[in-house]
């Protein structure tokens, strides 16, 4: 299927640092694009997550099974760009869309949390704050650069997301307390996400039994402690494996694994592919 593709207007972010791609969000692109005919897009393709609206014309958005109607109003849509997805305008229409890509590190929690393509599309009380003034502050910040660019975008890009959770009503003020053995727990496996961490090393700082923190944790987060920290961990090694800075060698060593083989078993075991497949596939899709 042809493809036509216009931009009116696009601006694409300098390369972050080392520091602020293992640290903090930052913005890959900014674009207004204009779709006259379907825009198809693989898993991987680019990197990130792709928020945007649209300012004019009709049309609807693919993704994993999922379809939304895609139109002007006080809407935005947050989509997982390692999904497949396809953007496709009414027939005999434009549609305008405006957005941005970007990244970071937990961005798939972040995308777990918000509901991920079963949920994609977010309704907001004053959509202006994102359509307007925050893509307007964002694009001054890449356009200048000036000393801390980053760490402004970062928190541009915090506040927006903060955005979607409270149209979400996930800022409520309501809390859910976990029991405080559970809270030590998670606390001291945020704390070091490369420590491979085992059950009996996370009893005594719980302070409880072996035994009991494996029954607590269970009945608390409906999931196996042991699974929780593999899953964890898988995290932080897909992570690190988009550094390309990083060698498999490296990793091994930051995620404190004897030798780069139990590392790789370890991924493998988990992921299905191996780190230099996991790698290899990510850059030949970007």
């Amino acid at each position: 299927m042809k493809k036509e593709k216009k931009s009116a207007s696009k601006l694409l972010a300098v390369v972050p640092s080392t520091t602020a791609r293992r640290l903090l969000w930052h913005a890959f692109s900014l674009d207004t694009a204009c779709l006259t005919a379907p825009d198809h897009h693989e898993p991987y393709e680019k990197p990130g997550a792709h928020l945007f609206w649209i300012l004019s014309g009709h049309g609807t958005l693919e993704t994993e099974g999922h379809k939304y109607l895609l139109q002007p109003g006080n809407s935005v849509w947050f989509v997982d760009m390692t999904k497949v997805r396809t953007y496709a305008p009414v027939a005999g229409q434009q549609l305008v869309k405006r957005g941005l890509r970007f990244g970071g590190p937990a961005l798939e929690s972040w995308h777990n949390e918000l509901g991920g393509s079963r949920q994609a599309q977010f309704e907001l009380a004053d959509a202006s704050i994102i359509h307007n003034n925050s893509y307007r502050e964002i694009w001054n910040i890449i356009q200048r650069k000036r000393a801390g660019w980053e760490w402004e975008g970062h928190m541009v890009l915090t506040r927006m997301l903060g955005v979607l959770l409270a149209s979400r009503n996930q800022l409520s003020s309501v809390r859910v307390e976990l029991p405080a053995p559970v809270v030590r727990v998670l606390n001291a496996i945020e704390a070091k996400p490369f420590y491979d961490w085992k059950v009996k090393d996370l009893a005594p700082i719980a302070g409880v039994s072996y035994s009991g923190l494996r029954t607590l944790f269970y009945e608390v987060q409906h999931e196996n402690l042991h699974d929780f920290i593999q899953r964890s961990r898988l995290s932080q090694a897909r992570l690190l494996l988009s550094d390309p800075g990083l060698s498999i060698k490296q990793i091994a060593e930051q995620m404190q694994f004897s030798s780069e083989f139990y590392f790789s078993h370890f991924f493998k075991k988990l992921e299905g592919v191996s780190p230099r497949d996991f790698r290899r596939q990510r850059q030949n899709k970007r």
